[in-house]
């Protein structure tokens, strides 16, 4: 089970001491100092430590944490060179002190000494009880209790209230964000933990799920040091009702190099990142500005009926502009509202012949001339039940006629429970822009950039709004094994014991070791049947040939058998056959790829999809943390290609879904249960057969990789 850090003194803190802290402007020691002391609330009081000075800002300087008088304090900024950290952490230690906030550079983020050096502090601050921040940080903003504990030489400009909570492995995207505070994004907490030597981005996801101020939860994240801790964060956030969204770098090479290179986390298989995120309702974002949109998107929706966001009524006074808007949310898999019938006659009323209003809804320049058409028909569409959300379009500034539109729109949307979306398409802002901003609405820049934030709000609200019933089961951690080592594959014997004595059924077969036995037990079963090949280490039958279908005659089976084991063909690949399995063949059905791994960065991981010949053709495939709960699983599935096949097509009967649901989590329970001796699993394929019985799942092949 995963343990969280109770940071509350670290964000909120009595007494705080800065190591290294000057009275040279322009150095780290200075401005850090300066925000301590004179952009925040410490109740306690601050410290500088430095024995080159006997003050520093004008306070008398100590030579060590540990001679500062009184009670412990609750947090340690620490500034000096790497080599001189650690003496600075035991002397904290050796003071009581609660927290350490590394801010120095030169650690695993550097080379193999690094990395030890800074192994050594955390074993030191653990020891005596305290917890490290950093190393690698810019440091602490939490705007909502005025501290800030920050190097930043305009971290007291940067000021603003909200109910954003952001953390963030880098300092300057986060310090990016944070300056979006000029297009009205209030963050309440900022959190940079850097190298995330100890308190990690987790940490404060958590904490931030737990403080009622902070509505909605940003992240970037370049890789995380416990994929199992992430996800119990995000969990949380989850049954919260609290939107969680992450920038995750590392969607390409190049990105996860750089990643490692920076933070030393580990940026993990991104596929499998995706997937963990769909999984538990975090919204991924993709840049700097999507995640900043998106998040102030979400704290307006938050104050809305969030649920009936999708259902857009597009609005603009430029028919141009309308139909793009409309085009863009089709395009993105939203909805134009269907206007209520008593809506639709009054508007067709009330607006210009030349326009229209069937949504999207353009009035025209008439709106220009006519002060009370846009209010009329904007009132008319938010009263109405079906709206859920409005895009209002501005495509160019026409001066105080754009400032009266805008103006009517946010007296009326203020008084009901849709969402109002504003896009402001020209670079000249003028008056309109200014309404729209200093009423903290700042427009998005574009239609697609407006369409991509509400597309994601609406994502996240089918999947999230409501805690959603879970089983409560912890993710499982990551296992330990030995880099480099190659798992040796069970026999077909041992794979199918293991995996019958958790339910899954297997089709009768006979294991034989010559050709007469295979005709023998060919005339036996009466029907085709399946030849498959056995030799040690085996683990891709049909990449040698070891795979032969639909054996249909007792002279057949044993023809198939000479040319399956031949010693001189299977030379070549490496392979001296044991013998052949002769199996029933199982009536034609939908082949599916159920697999299970252990990823490096979220555990074990379920791997779903098209299977058999089609595997590497189609690559249909999704990945589930485990454990998971039916109900994440059957929606995991729907975004394949394979679901639309499970359903039935041209007439074909549907699967049971329950019946597949059932075999996936009893393979799932196996994986888990004898996860310390198997590394990796693939059941390829799962047959799953409908008839007018009902619907069997049939494993026909299965490789299981032991550790």
């Amino acid at each position: 089970m995963s343990s969280f850090a109770d940071i509350s003194r670290l964000v909120r803190p009595n007494r705080v001491a800065v190591i290294g802290a000057s009275d040279r402007p322009g150095s780290f020691g200075h401005s850090t100092y300066n925000n301590v002391r004179n952009n925040s609330d410490i109740p306690g009081g601050t410290f500088p430590v430095n024995p080159a000075y006997e003050t520093v800002l004008g306070d008398p300087a100590y030579p060590a944490v540990s001679a500062i008088p009184g009670e412990p304090v609750d947090v340690a900024i620490v500034l000096v060179a790497a080599g001189m950290v650690l003496d600075v952490v035991k002397d904290c230690a050796s003071a009581g002190v609660k927290h350490v906030m590394v801010l120095s550079s030169g650690f695993s983020e550097t080379d193999d000494s690094g990395d030890d050096l800074q192994r050594q502090v955390v074993e030191v601050a653990h020891a005596a009880g305290m917890r490290v921040y950093g190393p690698n940080s810019p440091g602490l903003t939490n705007n909502a209790d005025k501290v800030l504990l920050t190097m930043s030489p305009v971290a007291g400009d940067d000021v603003s209230l909200g109910p954003v909570g952001l953390v963030t492995q880098g300092g300057g995207l986060g310090r990016a964000i944070m300056q979006w505070r000029d297009r009205g994004l209030g963050i309440g907490l900022w959190a940079s933990p850097g190298n995330e030597a100890d308190l990690d981005v987790s940490d404060f996801i958590h904490h931030m799920v737990d403080d009622e101020r902070l509505r909605v939860i940003g992240a970037v994240v370049e890789g995380f040091s416990d994929g199992a801790k992430f996800i119990a964060a995000a969990r949380r956030a989850q049954e919260a009702g609290k939107p969680l969204v992450v920038l995750k770098i590392g969607r390409s090479e190049y990105g996860q190099q750089t990643a490692a290179s920076h933070t030393a986390s580990i940026a993990g298989n991104d596929d499998v990142a995706d997937a963990v995120f769909r999984q538990y309702g975090v919204i991924r974002v993709d840049d700097v500005d999507e995640l900043a949109e998106t998040l102030l998107l979400l704290v307006k929706a938050l104050d809305t009926d969030i649920r009936r966001a999708g259902q857009v009524c597009v609005y603009s006074f430029s028919g141009g502009t309308a139909s793009l808007g409309a085009d863009m949310i089709g395009a993105a898999g939203l909805r134009l509202a269907e206007f209520a019938p008593d809506t639709a006659r009054a508007l067709a009323e009330r607006a210009p012949s030349f326009g229209f209003v069937d949504n999207p809804v353009d009035l025209t320049t008439k709106v220009f001339t006519d002060s009370e058409l846009n209010q009329a028909v904007f009132q008319l569409i938010c009263d109405d039940p079906n709206v859920g959300s409005i895009l209002f379009a501005m495509p160019a500034d026409y001066g105080d006629s754009t400032v009266s539109v805008t103006t009517d729109a946010l007296e009326i949307a203020a008084t009901h429970d849709t969402l109002l979306i504003p896009v402001w398409m020209s670079p000249k802002h003028g008056g309109g822009h200014a309404v729209l901003s200093g009423a903290g609405f700042a427009p998005f820049d574009g239609l697609k950039r407006a369409v991509t934030a509400l597309t994601r709000v609406v994502e996240w609200a089918a999947v999230c709004r409501g805690p959603e019933s879970d089983s409560g089961a912890e993710p499982v951690g990551v296992a330990d094994h030995s880099p480099g080592a190659t798992p040796a594959a069970l026999s077909y014997d041992e794979a199918g014991e293991l995996l019958r004595r958790y339910g899954l059924r297997f089709p009768a077969e006979t294991f034989v070791t010559s050709g007469q036995a295979a005709a023998d037990a060919q005339r036996r079963i009466g029907r085709p049947v399946a030849m498959k090949l056995a030799a040690e280490g085996l683990v891709h039958k049909t990449e040698v040939g070891g795979v032969a279908l639909g054996i249909g005659s007792p002279d057949e089976a044993a023809r198939a058998y000479a040319t399956m084991t031949d010693s001189d063909r299977l030379a070549a690949h490496g392979f001296v056959a044991t013998g052949v399995y002769v199996q029933e063949m199982v009536g034609d059905g939908l082949d599916v790829l159920v697999g299970a791994h252990h990823d490096e960065v979220f555990g074990s991981v379920l791997t779903v999809g098209t299977g058999g010949v089609e595997t590497e053709i189609e690559k249909d495939v999704l990945h589930l943390a485990m454990p998971f709960t039916d109900e994440q699983f059957v929606r995991a599935l729907r975004p394949l290609r394979l679901w639309q096949r499970m359903k039935g097509v041209r007439g074909g009967r549907p699967t049971d879904l329950a019946e597949l649901t059932r075999v996936v989590q009893a393979f799932a329970t196996m994986f888990l249960e004898e996860t310390e001796r198997i590394a990796e699993v693939e059941v390829n394929p799962l047959r799953m057969v409908v008839s007018e019985s009902g619907t069997e799942c049939v494993t026909l092949d299965a490789v299981l990789l032991a550790r």
